[in-house]
């Protein structure tokens, strides 16, 4: 969990667009991870006894804790996405899940929509950001405001 330390929000966000494939491609890296390594396995030559059976257990233990590390941060994110109103989750989705449309162009509308100049738009955008850093730092961090 420190990889996020101290909390960068917006690497949060950019790492997100890709948790649902790491996760697949984990899961079918563990699946695929026979029970018992080959009897044609060669542990190389090294002076240390190698233990595969307990080699593979290790390597599966692992994915298994990348695969619940990466729902831990999907399950942050989720909740830190339900404090935002309408309008900061609108904002949020435009600049790191844009469908579409380019950054540029929700700023363009958005700001055209609300009345207010693209400066505007990005300030309100960090506030929205801040938010979310502060609502995960607080639950998840037990950090105080």
């Amino acid at each position: 969990m420190n990889q996020w330390r101290p909390f960068d929000i917006k690497a949060f966000l950019k790492a997100s667009r890709h948790w649902d494939d790491d996760i697949k491609r984990l899961q079918e890296e563990h699946d695929n991870l026979s029970e018992l390594p080959a009897m044609g396995n060669n542990p190389g030559r090294s002076s240390e006894t190698s233990d595969l059976t307990a080699n593979v257990a290790l390597k599966r233990l692992k994915i298994a804790s990348q695969i619940e590390e990466i729902r831990l941060y999907k399950e942050m994110l989720d909740f830190a996405l339900k404090s935002l109103t309408e309008d900061e989750r609108r904002l949020i989705d435009g600049f790191f899940y844009p469908s579409k449309m380019s950054i540029g162009s929700f700023v363009w509308e958005y700001g055209r929509e609300k009345g207010i100049c693209k400066d505007y738009v990005y300030r309100e955008r960090d506030r929205a950001l801040t938010k979310m850093r502060h609502v995960i730092e607080r639950v998840y961090y037990g950090e105080e405001e």
